[in-house]
């Protein structure tokens, strides 16, 4: 099954990795996700080096956010890109 994964940017940290939008189950909240350095971020109007986490130690589920994620929790004003994969 082909699914579609949106991504925002390049994560400013390690300036490799696409910054993938996936929702938090926990806390229903998207976050950005680094594929590469695994740094997310939770605010996508603050992309700083020093406003992230580090997704590897924290300990909660998530999905690939959809078209429908984004409209819901307002971040449908990004420009992001999609992927198939």
């Amino acid at each position: 099954m082909i699914k579609n994964l949106l991504w925002y940017k390049t994560c400013p940290f390690c300036n490799q990795g696409r910054l993938f939008i996936f929702k938090n189950l926990h806390i229903n909240k998207l976050y950005l996700h680094c594929e590469e350095c695994e740094r997310g971020y939770y605010d996508p109007t603050k992309l700083k080096v020093e406003n992230f986490f580090l997704s590897l130690q924290e300990e909660f589920n998530a999905i690939a956010a959809t078209l429908e994620d984004i409209k819901e929790h307002d971040w449908d004003n990004l420009h992001f890109n999609i992927v198939n994969e």
